[in-house]
């Protein structure tokens, strides 16, 4: 009984020897007891969560190709944490993003953006249903349609801001414009009010900077949700200085919570007064999550913020992200930029067609399809789990409860499915029946009851933007590689090599075309 009294005696070393048990009989269970002890994969990972953490925060957004080196080794189906399996085989995806059957998203996933309160933050499928619904009319195709004059008015304000670039002499970040075009675009539409970043001259390249804070952020911190709790607490110099890219996460979010009161007052002040400047615009999307039949908790100016704070952040920057990719594709590949511009000549000739006769063209769709595979709007691989009944993997039997990720690189870079899949290649999306078979394995949404919820305003985007910009404008490449766009990272969305500049531009002339001069009202 010596050890007894050593122990006794030291408490430190009692902690110690009762950490160093826990820690073992946490190892035991995890690689022998767990009801996923018997998927293949690394020992490391199934023991613990630092094992991603070390490839995605130390080495950097790592973990996704760590995984398909995972599935190289141990096959279609493998255990990549303590918690959670991958699999990487294009037939299931949609099995596990089912329309039909419950799915809940993990914790590990929606935490990360600190809005668990949102409709992308919600782990459970009935309360993701609640949220979702009152939002679905909104981002409808036809509804979509009818926000072409809004959309042509923010183009001819890109146009405008590019045109004027010119005159510096100096490389364009088209990562810049492309997010000012398309968060104005989504802020006007989902609260009535704007930023304006069309109106910087140099298109407000702080919320790029703010866009890529939030998301590095998030895979930095997603095993450590409390984190961003804690620095809302704290004064900002404080938070700058232990974390500077934190500091404007914080102010996105206080800026969405007081968009969320603005939109409360509003209603409020409307229906109590009939000064018409009293109220914002009432066709937008929060004064009808505002007028919707959601319980009272649901409209509250803290959920409605971290729905703001979802909707803006995701709804400008995978977009821009989109046109930036495609902007290096086409300058890089003047034989497809001068397809583009034949086609448009020949089914377009006096610039007047609608975004309904845009989606009708078939290399302008082939572009917007190829740009979407290639760019990943996101890249990071999105868990599912089926709450109630065991899914099936082949032979394999996957527990409720268990989260099970697949990752749209694996899919858009399978080359089965897509041959030569680094390249751009519209053609390949050209034939009617090939581009329905291609369509199964596009996944740059997701797929299922809970796939992107602004697909249709994205694609509106993408088919103006490229038809616009690219017939209008006279560009060449500025230091630009394809490494400047080629995935290297996974930071929730696809980032390029370390050190890169970004897509940049010299902007050598235009010419005037009616289908942005002419915009309806």
């Amino acid at each position: 009984m010596a050890w007894w009294h050593l122990v006794v005696a030291h408490p430190c070393l009692a902690l110690g020897v009762v950490g160093m048990g826990y820690l073992l009989s946490l190892a035991i269970y995890r690689l022998y007891l767990s009801p996923i002890a018997h998927f293949p994969g690394p020992k490391l990972a199934a023991m613990t969560m630092w094992y991603e953490f070390y490839y995605d925060s130390y080495v950097g957004g790592q973990y996704t190709f760590e995984i398909a080196k995972m599935h190289q080794k141990y096959g279609p189906i493998v255990r990549i944490s303590p918690y959670e399996l991958h699999i990487d085989d294009p037939e299931y995806y949609d099995v596990l993003y089912s329309r039909d059957k419950p799915r809940n998203k993990s914790v590990h996933l929606t935490g990360m953006f600190g809005a668990p309160d949102s409709a992308f933050g919600s782990v459970d499928h009935r309360r993701h249903r609640i949220r979702r619904q009152p939002m679905n009319p909104f981002f409808s195709q036809q509804r979509i349609r009818h926000l072409e004059p809004m959309l042509r008015g923010m183009m001819n304000k890109l146009r405008q801001g590019m045109k004027a670039w010119k005159e510096r002499n100096t490389p364009l970040h088209m990562y810049h414009a492309f997010n000012a075009f398309t968060t104005d675009v989504v802020v006007e539409y989902s609260m009535g009010e704007s930023f304006h970043y069309l109106d910087d001259p140099d298109f407000t390249p702080q919320w790029s900077r703010t866009i890529q804070s939030i998301v590095t952020m998030g895979v930095q911190l997603k095993q450590f949700r409390w984190v961003i709790g804690f620095f809302e607490l704290l004064p900002r110099w404080l938070v700058v200085s232990l974390n500077p890219d934190i500091g404007p996460v914080i102010d996105q979010k206080v800026e969405s919570l007081r968009l969320a009161n603005s939109i409360i007052d509003s209603e409020k002040s409307s229906a109590t007064s009939t000064d018409e400047k009293a109220s914002m615009p009432k066709n937008t999307l929060f004064h009808a999550l505002l007028d919707s039949k959601l319980p009272a908790e649901e409209k509250s100016a803290s959920r409605l913020s971290q729905e703001i704070f979802t909707v803006i952040s995701a709804g400008g920057e995978t977009t821009a992200k989109n046109l930036t990719t495609l902007t290096f594709h086409l300058l890089n590949n003047p034989d497809k930029l001068q397809k583009l511009r034949d086609e448009l000549n020949r089914l377009d000739p006096d610039g007047t067609a609608s975004l309904v006769e845009y989606e009708t063209m078939p290399y302008l769709t082939s572009i917007m399809l190829e740009g979407l595979r290639l760019t990943n709007a996101i890249s990071t691989r999105l868990q599912r789990s089926s709450p109630v009944d065991p899914m099936k993997y082949k032979d394999w039997v996957i527990p409720p409860g268990t989260p099970v990720g697949m990752t749209g690189i694996f899919m858009h870079h399978n080359e089965d499915i897509f041959p030569d899949s680094q390249s751009f290649i519209p053609e390949r999306w050209m034939d009617p029946e090939q581009r329905k078979y291609l369509e199964r394995y596009m996944v740059a949404f997701s797929k299922g009851s809970r796939q992107c919820i602004g697909i249709p305003l994205a694609r509106a985007e993408i088919l103006l933007a490229v038809a616009t910009i690219f017939r209008e404008f006279d560009m060449e490449l500025y230091e630009t590689t394809i490494d400047d766009v080629r995935i290297a990272k996974d930071m929730f969305n696809g980032h390029p090599r370390d050190g890169s500049q970004g897509v940049r531009v010299m902007i050598k002339g235009w010419k005037e075309s009616s289908v942005t001069n002419t915009i309806s009202s």
